[in-house]
């Protein structure tokens, strides 16, 4: 994933900012880490760079 994707991605549920965490990188490509929920601090996980945006339901952005 490229880091610059943070500027645009946000949480599926609640639509709020996420937090980029990151575990390995090669160069500005993330490569292992997660995408944090601003609200519910939920973790997205990103693997072999490809974040896992898929909603769930403890995040209601309330």
């Amino acid at each position: 994933m490229k880091e610059k994707l943070i500027e645009i991605l946000v949480c599926p549920t609640s639509k709020s900012s996420l937090k980029l965490v990151v575990e390995k990188r090669e160069g500005d490509d993330v490569i292992e880490g997660a995408l944090v929920c601003s609200v519910c601090n939920h973790a997205f996980g990103i693997n072999e760079g490809v974040p896992n945006l898929l909603p769930w339901d403890g995040c209601t952005g309330s």
